[in-house]
C-alpha cells in the first residue's frame, strides 16, 4: 500500500503497524463522525486489521483501555490486550508513540500515546507505561517507536511551553530545548524517549523515524507548515504474533 508506511526493526518483532501518507485518507474530522470513522475503516481494510479503537485527543494526560472497536472516549493515549483490536492515533505534527510488549505468560499488551508538547509536559508517555504495567506488561520486553513527528530541528515554541515543563518534569527538561533566537526549540522526541525509558523500557528498543512533518517535504501532514487546512495522517499498533 503506497500510502502506508512502516518501521522494519517493530516489523521485525511482529508487531502488526503503520502510519499513513498524505496519500491516505484525511483523518482530521471529529472523532465522533461517520466521516471519521468510515476513514478508519478504509485503514483497517487496508492494513489487514480485524477492529481498530480510537479516541478523542484532547492534549492531557489521561489513558484509556480499550476493550473494543470504536471511540473509547477522550484521552490522549490508549492501550489494549484484546486480540484482533487494534489501537489509533492521529497527528499532523504532534509525536504518535507507539508501543508493544508481553507480560510475564507470554500475551501481548499494545498501545499509543499522542505526544503533544502540552501531553508530554503531563507524563502522558509514563503514563501509557505504568497503565500497561498494571495490566502485566513487562517494560524490559517492549519495543517503542516515535512515528514522523515535528522534530528537534523545527518544533519552535515560546518561553512559556519551557516554564511549564520545567515546572512539570524538572530541571532536567532543560535538556530538551535549544534556543534559536527569541524562541526554543523543543525536541519532543527526546522528551518522550526518556520517559520510556524511566519506565523500563530499554534504550535500544526505541527507533524514531527521524521524519521531520515539518521541513521534510510533504509526504506526511503538518499543522505548522500548513496551517489550519492541514489534515491529519494516523498511526497504529494491533497484536504481536505469538512466538
Amino acid at each position: 500500500m503506497n500510502w502506508l508506511d512502516t518501521d522494519p526493526a517493530l516489523a521485525a518483532d511482529g508487531w502488526p503497524h503503520g502510519w499513513t501518507t498524505a496519500g491516505g485518507p484525511d483523518f482530521r474530522a471529529d472523532p465522533r463522525t461517520p466521516e471519521l470513522a468510515a476513514g478508519m475503516q478504509t485503514l483497517r481494510a487496508a492494513a489487514g486489521l480485524r477492529d481498530v479503537a480510537w479516541v478523542h485527543q484532547v492534549h492531557g494526560g489521561r489513558v484509556l483501555r480499550a476493550d473494543g472497536p470504536g471511540l473509547a472516549g477522550d484521552a490522549d493515549a490508549l492501550w489494549t490486550d484484546v486480540p484482533g483490536l487494534a489501537v489509533v492515533g492521529r497527528g499532523a505534527d504532534c509525536p504518535l508513540v507507539l508501543v508493544g510488549g508481553r507480560r510475564d505468560d507470554g500475551g501481548a499488551v499494545w498501545g499509543f500515546a499522542h505526544a503533544s508538547w502540552r501531553s508530554t509536559v503531563a507524563g502522558i508517555t509514563a503514563s501509557l507505561l505504568k497503565d500497561m504495567a498494571a495490566a502485566g506488561l513487562r517494560a524490559a520486553t517492549a519495543r517503542a517507536l516515535v512515528c514522523p513527528s515535528a522534530g528537534p530541528c523545527c518544533y519552535e515554541v515560546g518561553d512559556e511551553v519551557r516554564e511549564a515543563a520545567l515546572a512539570k518534569l524538572g530541571n532536567g527538561a532543560n535538556a530538551y530545548f535549544t534556543r534559536r533566537g527569541d524562541r526554543w526549540l523543543l525536541d519532543l522526541w527526546a522528551a518522550n524517549a526518556a520517559q520510556l525509558v524511566a519506565a523500563g523500557v530499554p534504550g535500544g528498543a526505541i527507533t524514531f523515524t527521524g521524519l521531520c512533518t515539518i521541513c521534510g517535504g510533504d509526504r506526511y501532514p503538518s499543522h505548522r507548515r500548513c496551517g489550519e487546512g492541514a489534515g491529519r495522517f494516523a498511526a497504529f499498533i494491533a497484536d504481536a504474533r505469538t512466538p
